[in-house]
């Protein structure tokens, strides 16, 4: 399959997921966010804001900032670019592109060399580290400007597939986190 046919069939399975096991799962997710040693000693964490079948992020971004994490989340501008923005507090967001929440154009940019781990969103996965997002390119064009950062991908059992379809310019993961397991790939 390639990849628009592989996002459209993700998408569908996800929209079957009965809400409560989707609260289940993420539980089970944030759970091992939690106890993750790349996060817990990550100084600054780049993180998405999950909206839709996405693995929601609110609470985990919440327990960073609790814990006193350098955190900042995605403002997307122009085609496929995003700039990291620092926040102090998810009520600094508000809905912007794609109905995204995003931090104020104003807020403090982040050197994208200064990031430690990025929380990393998309649509399938497979156990190589092989990404498929939503197409816009954004997450694959940021990571390439990000020198040691952990890449940090967070899905469902269902979003894992054998084999992702990629090109040259995608970006893989170091870890995913399942509600099942986490899968570190070996590099």
């Amino acid at each position: 399959m390639n990849k628009k046919e592989v996002r459209e069939k993700m998408l569908s399975l996800l929209s079957c997921i009965d809400e409560e096991v989707r609260r289940e799962q993420y539980e089970s997710i944030a759970d091992k966010v939690k106890k993750m040693p790349e996060l817990c000693n990550a100084e600054c964490i780049f993180a998405y804001i999950g909206t839709g079948y996405e693995i929601e992020t609110r609470e985990i971004v919440a327990n960073m900032l609790d814990d006193g994490k350098r955190v900042c989340v995605p403002l997307c501008y122009g085609k496929g670019e995003m700039d990291a923005i620092e926040i102090k507090s998810l009520s600094e967001l508000s809905p912007g592109r794609y109905g995204i929440p995003e931090p104020p154009n104003n807020g403090e940019k982040v050197n994208p060399k200064d990031i430690s781990a990025i929380i990393v969103p998309g649509v399938a996965f497979d156990k190589k580290g092989n990404r498929l997002g939503r197409g816009g390119g954004y997450y694959d064009r940021f990571m390439q400007k990000t020198e040691n950062a952990v890449k940090v991908a967070l899905c469902r059992e269902i979003n894992l597939i054998d084999e992702v379809p990629c090109e040259e310019h995608d970006q893989t993961v170091d870890i995913i986190a399942t509600e099942k397991r986490v899968i570190r790939r070996s590099v």
